[in-house]
């Protein structure tokens, strides 16, 4: 231990100086390009299934996409280690482009189902290889300054993808808003020739996943359909069913001889693991707000699709710029805002578990505000100390583990709320008492879920080392 690494409040380096910039811009390149084109391809999907035909299949398309980015993720640490990090984000920026012009040249509403989740699968890939060299490419603590960054990059795509979706649709076509997608890799690609020229060595051996990988594709798919069948009781066998595919999934992972997720998990007891529960639960009770909020404020509170839109990003742009603020914390302070975040996200669930009819539509606003704010306090501080307690051996599957496990925490809690929303009635014509006691239903279950994400907030901060007894 360094004598600088024993002092709590030691001055990091500074992220912003020349050596940082340009892998800075890469880890931001990885990050944005999936939000931005998430956001370009749902402005534009209205207007293609309009054109094409299809509307019954709208919702497969973000639920396929889901599935694939899930499963990129998950083999992204075979990846890297069969080809080096910089052959790994040059072939998964292929693939998105590949996604895209498949998209943007479809006959049919199949066609684009196809090329969405072609880029689904090769923007997993990029995400979490972000994390990864994130990892690799700068001192463990300045950490929280670049997830302050990444929370910046993504509060921006918020506007800047329906805003660049919305222009090429109206002022083109679809067609264009697709074929723009599938160009934005090319910048991150020629950084990332330049940057990652490190000696690759081989560390991902053995046969390749197929089995692991359909068991956990197949999980993923029967939670991620599980709110689109006819019966609740169906619904929730789906999820069930889907539960036991992902952790047989994971068992056959942890006795392979290379791993796709690290071998900790789940495990209650290993600091990673614990870290891991807590970014699987903070996304699972988030759900609700990204599912029904901009469905509720159109249809019950009467906003235009756009105002809507902008008014159920709040809670993104809240975490964007709360990241910020507490990026540069002194390591002091970093348990109190692990501890806080999940805490701050239940209460900004409780409160718009009650507030989403029949009251001021401000409250609704500082409810979301507080779901976005718990996120941006704590998620950067939680990456950085399971990133530094990782298992030897097994940095690259934790790194990866985090974006992927996120997204999974998303998947279950999109299928649960949807179970919740259509028992109470979301599915027909909304009333004011369906929109209050559904909101309670899915609003207050996310709370209780966030209430969990608190206990292992707890668990996982007492069986952390801390930060600064660890060498960088």
């Amino acid at each position: 231990m360094t004598a600088l690494d024993a002092i709590p409040d030691a001055a990091p380096p500074r992220l912003l100086q020349r050596a940082n910039i340009a892998p800075l811009a890469l880890v931001n390149l990885g990050v944005g390009l999936h939000a931005v084109i998430w956001y370009m391809a749902s402005t534009a999907m209205p207007t293609a299934i309009g054109d094409v035909g299809g509307a019954e299949y709208l919702s497969w398309v973000g639920s396929l996409y889901l599935v694939t980015t899930i499963l990129g993720g998950a083999v992204t640490a075979m990846l890297k280690g069969h080809f080096g990090a910089r052959n790994a984000m040059l072939g998964a920026g292929f693939v998105v482009m590949v996604g895209g012009l498949v998209s943007a040249m479809a006959p049919g509403v199949a066609t684009i189902l196809a090329g969405r989740a072609i880029q689904g699968l090769g923007e997993g890939v990029l995400i979490a290889l972000s994390y990864v060299i994130t990892r690799e490419l700068f001192d463990n603590r300045l950490v929280p300054r670049v997830f302050g960054t990444l929370a910046a990059t993504w509060g921006g795509a918020v506007f800047l993808g329906p805003l660049v979706g919305g222009v090429l649709t109206e002022l083109f076509s679809w067609r264009v808003a697709f074929l723009g997608a599938a160009l934005l890799p090319l910048p991150m690609q020629a950084l990332a020739y330049m940057i990652l020229r490190e000696k690759h060595e081989r560390v991902f051996v053995g046969k390749p996943p197929l089995l692991r990988v359909s068991l956990l594709g197949a999980g993923v798919i029967g939670i991620a359909v599980a709110d689109r069948l006819h019966s609740s009781v169906l619904g929730a066998a789906a999820i069930a069913a889907g539960i036991v595919a992902v952790a047989l999934a994971l068992k056959l992972d942890r006795h392979a001889h290379s791993h796709l997720i690290t071998t900790v998990f789940p495990s209650f007891r290993h600091r990673v693991s614990l870290g891991l529960w807590i970014l699987i639960l903070m996304p699972m009770g988030e759900a609700g707000v990204f599912v029904y909020t901009p469905y509720l404020l159109q249809l019950d509170r009467g906003l235009s699709p756009t105002w809507a839109g902008y008014f159920g990003a709040i809670h993104a742009l809240t975490w964007s710029f709360s990241a910020l603020c507490v990026a540069a914390l002194a390591p002091r302070w970093h348990s109190l805002a692990i501890i806080v975040g999940p805490a701050l996200l239940a209460a900004g669930l409780a409160l718009q578990s009650v507030t989403m009819t029949g009251v001021p539509i401000i409250y609704v606003g500082f409810a979301l505000a507080l779901v976005g704010i718990g996120f941006g306090i704590s998620h950067s501080f939680i990456n950085q100390r399971i990133m530094a307690a990782a298992p030897a051996g097994e940095e690259d599957a934790t790194a990866t583990a985090i974006p992927t496990l996120e997204c999974l925490g998303g998947a279950v809690g999109a299928a649960a709320v949807g179970l919740i929303g259509n028992a109470a009635g979301f599915g027909g014509p909304l009333t004011g008492e369906i929109v209050r006691i559904g909101s309670f239903g899915v609003f207050g279950a996310g709370a209780i879920v966030a209430g969990l994400a608190c206990i292992a907030a707890a668990f996982f901060l007492r069986s952390a080392v801390p930060l600064e007894n660890r060498e960088n």
